[in-house]
């Protein structure tokens, strides 16, 4: 089957003054697709985004929307809907008439017009909101009016700008299954922009990694998460427990590392090979680590001291000081590991197939 690329960015730069912002960006989005684009403040991902909407020009490179060279092109002639993270509702309009505001620039008819606004109001699952203003809202009810307004003109593009940072975490957690079921209702391409991991990985069929302009890595969320291209995506997607040290053995797809505070690890295949003597960086995520209070069968095992351990409802996050590391574990709620106290003797165990490593210089 033929894929449809709906959005095509091939070497796309933007530059304010000398400052270069983004740099030699290139992605396909297909048709139905959602993307994310994910990093820190200032990587360039809204940048992007405010070029593919049309809001900025490329200063280099060529942006596509269905085939169509768009550079240059305004707004308004490339049919897709935004919502941006300030909600932007007219406050003087209902909400109905802030919903209609597209279609009445379209010039569609009214009778047309009242059953496309029905329409998204219950898409949204806000059907009887039509006659109240903006600020009889809440801030959740105000974003999902935001969203129904970007819907009702059928757009063949859904672009979002950090569209839940404005909302408390329960709301924002809502708010994210809510797109994630429109998202499969209705399966525009979207392009969703936020520097929340944890909303990337849940809502995207994709995720775009940025940092300082460049693209680090483009996969599905579970490549970006046990795969990554570099230590930047690994660090930035999730915590992790980060150690340096080098290449003590290599014997087939094992290897053999130890640590400069003297601590010896197993590690199972990697993506990339390594030699005797190299340096290099070894990762283990805190949920990988089992907190035992004997010793196991292990051969990636420590004894160590729990320091803290701060629940957090579903875990507890406990740091534990061994091997010369202080290494974060996640423990499960209903592990009763969970409930002891700090300065407790205990063994840290872990899989050598749950280790990476990465060469110490691409860090």
């Amino acid at each position: 089957m033929t894929k449809v690329i709906d959005v095509e960015l091939r070497g796309i730069m933007k530059k304010f003054q000398n400052n270069v912002v983004v740099q030699d960006f290139n992605l396909q989005v297909e048709q139905g697709e959602f993307v994310s684009f994910l990093g820190p403040s200032g990587c360039g991902k809204t940048t992007t985004l405010n070029m593919i909407a049309g809001f900025l020009d490329p200063d280099g490179g060529d942006l596509l929307i269905k085939g169509q060279r768009m550079n240059g092109v305004p707004p308004y002639k490339r049919e897709l809907g935004m919502v941006f993270q300030t909600y932007s509702l007219f406050p003087h309009m209902t909400v109905a008439e802030n919903i209609a505001y597209g279609l009445k620039l379209r010039k569609v008819g009214k009778a047309e017009m009242q059953e496309r606004v029905k329409r998204v109001l219950e898409l949204v699952k806000l059907p009887n909101v039509a006659d109240r203003y903006p600020k009889q809202l809440s801030g959740g009810q105000r974003q999902r009016i935001a969203i129904a307004r970007a819907l009702v003109i059928e757009p063949s593009l859904l672009l979002l700008d950090e569209p839940l940072s404005n909302l408390d975490a329960k709301l924002r957690e809502e708010l994210r299954d809510e797109l994630k079921r429109l998202h499969q209702e209705i399966g525009v391409t979207t392009i969703f922009v936020t520097h929340d991991q944890e909303e990337a990985l849940s809502l995207s069929d994709r995720i775009v990694v940025l940092n300082h302009g460049f693209v680090e890595q483009i996969g599905t969320p579970l490549e970006i998460y046990n795969q990554p291209a570099s230590e930047f995506v690994h660090t930035f997607i999730g915590k992790t427990n980060r150690m340096e040290g080098e290449v003590s053995g290599v014997e087939g797809e094992r290897l053999t590392l130890r640590t400069k505070e003297g601590m010896t690890i197993h590690a199972g295949k990697q993506e990339r090979p390594f030699a005797h003597g190299q340096k290099v960086v070894v990762f283990v995520r805190p949920e990988k680590i089992l907190l035992t209070d004997t010793a196991g069968p292990g051969i990636n095992q420590v004894e160590g001291r729990l320091q803290l351990a701060s629940f957090l409802g579903s875990y507890t996050e406990c740091e534990v000081r061994a091997g010369g590391h202080t290494l974060s574990v996640k423990v499960q709620m209903s592990d009763r590991s969970a409930e002891r106290e700090p300065g407790t003797q205990v063994f840290c165990q872990w899989n050598p197939e749950d280790v990476l490593v990465m060469p110490a210089e691409r860090g």
